[in-house]
């Protein structure tokens, strides 16, 4: 069973709502993209919340391409899980990814986009 109660929240900024669509691949050799919806985001370390479709492991490394309406290109980023919880429905998840490499651009499309909206 996965226990769906948060800690406490450690964040430091303010988080942005944002409803965009994205996808991810797995670690060092990733085989095939999946997908996922970035529900929020915040300027410190850039944390994003994402409803995933299965359990990852804390400390995996993703790379994400998150479409933007504003922008003709994806974003793209790494990053690091740093927490996952389950749903109600028992094979969706809630996970915090730290993105650890983002072009400067791209992080400003995303907070740009994150606080217009």
């Amino acid at each position: 069973m996965i226990d769906n109660t948060k800690t406490e929240d450690k964040r430091k900024s303010r988080r942005f709502a944002i409803d965009l669509s994205a996808k991810y691949l797995l670690g060092e050799n990733p085989k095939e993209w999946k997908g996922c919806s970035i529900i929020n985001i915040s300027r410190e370390g850039l944390g994003i919340e994402v409803y995933l479709k299965e359990k990852i492991p804390v400390g995996t490394t993703l790379k994400m391409e998150i479409n933007v309406p504003t922008k003709e290109k994806p974003v793209k980023g790494i990053g690091i899980l740093m927490w996952i919880n389950g749903l109600k429905e028992e094979m969706d998840f809630i996970g915090g990814i730290k993105l650890t490499n983002i072009d400067s651009e791209d992080k400003w499309t995303l907070m740009d986009y994150a606080y217009d909206n």
